[in-house]
């Protein structure tokens, strides 16, 4: 995992992977639901360096799992994935609360440009899939992380297109950080990497994900069950 610069951008966040050789870059335009950074303090103390948790849109909780979206319109890109509709999906165990929840994903500024972050926690728990529709390749579910691990030969980026701050008196990305109980949120664009080989479409991955969701059913049963150990 490695950060990158995004220009002309006031407040930015970053995340980059290295991509595979055969794929698409896909622009995505602002989201409709807002993405939030909450401030958890300095990393160490005197670092100068924020920690955050993170949230996005308006999530939902199913009694397991809280599932939040970012959507909205695609606005370029290679070739066959250049217009339509996107959904960036977050998934964690867990209900969601207003500090982003226990297992919501967690990160800390760029120590080489304090207004970018990148991911430093992901929960076990945690999957991140990208929803591209009516593309002109057709629809296509790209999975981003998967039980807390990115899948490799994806990246993405995200970049706050306007942002509002609570808790501090310089809205500012790091200063959130740094600041436990602060926030800084607003909607973002989002800049995706996604291999070119087929991708499963939607209904195909319900199946697909059927099949994990019973093998998280059963690995939740066989942990609950397990004995306490020393």
């Amino acid at each position: 995992m490695r950060s990158t610069n995004l220009a002309a951008a006031a407040a930015v966040a970053v995340l980059s992977l290295a991509g595979a050789a055969n794929a698409a870059n896909v622009d995505l335009g602002q989201s409709a639901e807002t993405f939030t950074l909450y401030g958890m303090g300095e990393t160490f103390p005197g670092s100068g360096i924020g920690t955050f948790t993170i949230g996005q849109g308006a999530g939902t909780f199913d009694g397991t799992s809280s599932v939040f979206i970012l959507s909205g319109a695609i606005t370029g890109g290679s070739a066959g994935y250049s217009s339509g509709t996107y959904a960036f999906v977050t998934q964690y165990d867990g209900n969601d609360t207003p500090t982003g929840g226990p297992n919501a994903p967690r990160a800390q500024s760029n120590p080489g440009n304090l207004n970018q972050f990148f991911y430093t926690g992901l929960d076990p728990s945690t999957f991140m899939s990208l929803d591209l529709f009516g593309t002109p390749s057709g629809n296509h579910l790209i999975p981003l992380v998967q039980f807390g691990n990115f899948v490799p030969g994806t990246g993405f980026s995200f970049a706050f297109t306007s942002t509002t701050c609570t808790g501090v008196a310089v809205c500012g990305q790091n200063n959130v950080g740094i600041t436990k109980g602060a926030t800084i949120f607003g909607p973002v664009t989002i800049s995706a990497n996604v291999p070119t080989a087929a991708v499963p479409e939607p209904a195909a991955w319900v199946l697909m994900l059927l099949g994990v969701g019973g093998l998280g059913a059963a690995l939740r049963g066989r942990r609950e069950t397990a004995p306490l150990s020393a």
